[in-house]
């Protein structure tokens, strides 16, 4: 098994689950399934540009403040509309599927 990312897979694959697994509003579970995208670093990507990006991307959709990520994305996401929420979960299956490497 590909070592590369396994940290950054279990945290997206444990979000994508929280993802789907409620009958919860979108912004509900995209405030639980952000705990786990939280749990991973920039650096994990380092030596992928388009990965560090990408996951830049999703973490600037989630918490617009750097200070306190954990609060301010919950707080984020809990305000998007249907719409961007579906988007940043779109983002963040497309990002687990690149580094899941399938």
């Amino acid at each position: 098994m590909n070592e590369t990312y396994a940290h950054a897979r279990a945290q997206f694959f444990a979000a994508i689950r929280t993802l789907a697994a409620s009958a919860d509003p979108i912004q509900t579970r995209l405030c639980a399934g952000t705990e786990s995208i939280l749990e991973v670093t920039i650096d994990e990507f380092e030596g992928n540009r388009e990965l560090k990006i990408r996951f830049a991307r999703i973490l600037d959709l989630l918490s617009v403040d750097q200070d306190d990520m954990g609060a301010i994305a919950v707080e984020t996401a809990a305000h998007m509309t249907d719409f961007e929420a579906i988007k940043v979960a779109d983002l963040i299956c497309d990002f687990y599927s690149d580094i899941d490497g399938k």
